[in-house]
C-alpha cells in the first residue's frame, strides 16, 4: 500500500482522484487544492506517490514537485497540456496522465510510480 498525495485545484477532479487511489487500497494524503496546502501537508507527511495537477490555481506545481522529488517520493503528473519542457527535462523520467483521466489510468500510473520507489528503495 502506498500513500499518494493528490494536489488539483478542482475540488471534483481532486475528489475523484482520491476514491480510484482508495479503491485501489492505497491511503490518500490530502487532497491539496492549492500548492500551499500541498506543501503543508508535506510539514507533517511524506507520501510515496503524488498525483499532480500542473497548472494548480494558476500557479505551476514544479516546485511541489521539486521538494517531493528531494523527499523520494515520485510524481505523476495530471494534465490537459503536456507540451510543458519539464515533463521532457527535468521529470522527463516521471509518470504523466492526460486530462480527462480514467481509473485505469491513475491505476496504472500508480504501478509505475510503485516500480519507480521499489527500484530506488536502498536494500
Amino acid at each position: 500500500m502506498m500513500k499518494v498525495l493528490v494536489v488539483d485545484d478542482e475540488a471534483l477532479i481532486a475528489l475523484d482522484m482520491v476514491g480510484i487511489v482508495e479503491m485501489a487500497g492505497h491511503s490518500v494524503l490530502g487532497p491539496a487544492f492549492s500548492l500551499d496546502a500541498g506543501f503543508s501537508l508535506l510539514e507533517t507527511e511524506v507520501p510515496d506517490v503524488a498525483l499532480l495537477d500542473i497548472d494548480v490555481g494558476g500557479r505551476l506545481v514544479w516546485p511541489l514537485a521539486r521538494r517531493l522529488v528531494d523527499m523520494g517520493a515520485v510524481p505523476v503528473f495530471i494534465s490537459a497540456n503536456s507540451a510543458h519542457p519539464e515533463l521532457s527535462g527535468e521529470f522527463g523520467g516521471c509518470p504523466f496522465i492526460d486530462k480527462p483521466a480514467t481509473p485505469a489510468d491513475i491505476d496504472a500510473a500508480l504501478a509505475g510510480a510503485w516500480a519507480m520507489t521499489a527500484a530506488s528503495a536502498p536494500e
